[in-house]
């Protein structure tokens, strides 16, 4: 039983969210202030499904920031005009309307946390950011207008127009409900800038906006991507923990019928939107986020959707598709499995696919004649047939299993050693041609400092720092290796083990036009340098004409066309 009211913030970003925050933390008073987007995706989550919100926040006394804007490809999420349905579930609750110059705020929307907000709806909204003021300018005018027609006298709701109260204005105002007798040092409504907001405002709105998608190119995308689609009757076997089944509507359950926490909702002036009970594993979001993509082109129509790595599905080495399955890899010849780009690495914004990033402008000529690779020890155990032997991972759990046991240690090192990433640094970390090192991934990193690691492992690089050598690497991980696109972007030419694997793009880099390709498990890789130091003029053509290739990928409006095209064919063949 809650003993002290509740106070809901019901105003967007940067109307003072921050400010509420320290008054009620000095006050102690307990605050739930955006927790990452956790509160939206709770209200939201809970007003779709009819459920209690806020549960995992009892016992707080303010609720702000309930709102979403990251990461940028899941789309923005405004609970805080929930107000209506929050009054009626939480009668107890009283709300905090704060109101601020138009103007300002829309400035901070656009400039703040380096452009974040702006860039979230533009994703989503599928429009250029300087489209935004008026959106935002309409939606608030909308939201303000409905909270005055809902609440009219109602005491429940407090007024606070942050450009003439102050902080302590509104502590006596609140004081009478629960006790604020201590102002926080910091009593401005808003933190100062960065920057100075007129300066960002122009570099974010003088970035070209992209022409017209190239038709025969989209075509050529999605065709690839629907390659191999032949739907026959029969259950799909096979499909992952983490796959999903949309009716195309607001039901998603798992391939075995049971209800994800999952739903889609409808959301005032950003239309229909897919919204997960906090909390859910990342893979389930990737599907999530596939189901958004699919909202956003207006192609809401029934799809399963797997979105685990390394997917042997309908492959001669995997499980039966008799139905179609989206995915964001598969294998060469693969059955039923229709590519889709994978959200949280190939949306557009991200590395790689980002059109603001600077691009590479160290000429061939001036970079060190050398191959570079940084990244994890992922992959699994080298073998002769299709299908490799047991992940890297299962060999770095009993490295650790092992303890100080000398013996179980040097077996596990010699099991790890065979694994395809590391038998590669091995074989040459050590001659002047390379520049290698590993990364260990976060949920590893107490590995880098294993005595039989440590000797390989060096410091992230920033992207710079790969444009300084002419010869970039891509080694076959699990799937296809996440730092394809970054390497190949740049004046540096690619040396690609050629694995198998497919991602959306795939069909557009060929061998020889666009890059070196290497045997397995990059078995002729040193042959393959003698070649590219052979043929610079050769080098500097595929370098070109891959730059040429990932600038289509970064474009929102051809990647848009693409995710709709796919779905046509996806709805076509039933």
């Amino acid at each position: 039983m809650r003993r002290q009211p509740l106070f809901i913030h019901i105003s967007p970003d940067w109307c003072g969210q921050g400010a509420l925050t320290r008054l009620f933390r000095h006050n102690g008073h307990a605050v739930a202030l955006e927790e990452s987007g956790r509160l939206a995706e709770d209200i939201l989550y809970a007003q779709a499904t009819q459920t209690a919100p806020l549960t995992q926040w009892s016992r707080v006394q303010l609720v702000t920031g309930l709102y979403r804007h990251t990461p940028h490809w899941r789309p923005p999420l405004e609970a805080w005009r929930s107000f209506e349905w929050l009054a009626v579930r939480l009668p107890h609750a009283r709300f905090i309307l704060t109101t601020r110059d138009l103007d300002g705020w829309l400035l901070d929307r656009m400039v703040r946390d380096k452009g974040a907000v702006a860039r979230c709806y533009a994703h989503h909204k599928g429009c250029d950011q300087n489209e935004l003021p008026r959106m935002w300018e309409s939606s608030w005018r909308a939201h303000l207008a409905a909270v005055e027609a809902y609440f009219g006298d109602d005491p429940r709701l407090i007024r606070v127009d942050i450009e003439r109260q102050k902080i302590s204005d509104l502590a006596t105002q609140l004081s009478p409900l629960l006790p604020m007798t201590v102002l926080p040092p910091d009593r401005n409504w808003h933190p100062p800038h960065e920057e100075t907001p007129e300066t960002a405002l122009l570099a974010q709105i003088e970035r070209t906006a992209g022409g017209a998608p190239d038709d025969d190119y989209v075509e050529d995308v999605a065709r690839f991507c629907l390659q191999g689609m032949s739907p026959q009757p029969g259950e799909n076997a096979a499909l992952s923990a983490f796959s999903c089944v949309w009716d195309g509507r607001d039901q998603i359950r798992s391939q075995k019928g049971e209800p994800r926490r999952m739903t889609v909702t409808a959301q005032p002036g950003l239309g229909k939107t897919a919204v997960s009970f906090p909390g859910r594993d990342f893979k389930l979001l990737r599907c999530e986020a596939v189901i958004n993509d699919a909202l956003r082109v207006d192609r809401p129509i029934p799809l399963t959707v797997d979105m685990e790595d390394s997917r042997w599905l309908g492959s001669p080495q995997g499980g039966v598709m008799n139905q179609p399955v989206i995915c964001h890899n598969r294998r060469l010849g693969a059955q039923n499995v229709v590519l889709w780009p994978l959200p949280d690495l190939h949306s557009i914004g991200l590395a790689g696919f980002d059109p603001s990033a600077k691009p590479d402008q160290i000429s061939f000529e001036d970079k060190q004649d050398r191959i570079v690779w940084r990244g994890m020890i992922s992959g699994s155990q080298m073998r002769d047939s299709v299908k490799p032997g047991p992940a890297s991972h299962v060999f770095l759990r009993k490295l650790a299993e092992a303890g100080g046991d000398p013996i179980a240690r040097e077996q596990a090192w010699k099991e790890l050693k065979r694994t395809s990433r590391l038998n590669f640094i091995l074989r040459h970390f050590d001659h002047q041609d390379f520049d290698l090192g590993i990364v260990m991934a976060w949920q590893f990193r107490q590995f880098a400092d294993d005595p039989l690691l440590a000797p390989y492992c060096k410091a992230r690089q920033p992207l710079s720092f790969f444009h300084g050598f002419r010869y970039q690497l891509y080694l076959s991980g699990y799937d296809h290796g996440s730092n394809f696109i970054p390497m190949i972007d740049s004046q540096s030419v690619l040396l690609k083990e050629e694995d198998g694997w497919e991602v959306f793009y795939s069909g557009r880099f060929k061998p020889w036009k666009h890059y070196i390709p290497l045997a397995r498990y990059g078995a002729d890789v040193r042959e393959k340098l003698a070649w590219a130091r052979a043929n610079p003029r050769e080098c500097k053509e595929m370098s070109a004409a891959a730059r040429a290739e990932v600038a289509h990928l970064r474009d929102p409006a051809t990647r848009r066309a693409i995710l709709g095209r796919i779905l046509d064919g996806l709805a076509a063949a039933g």
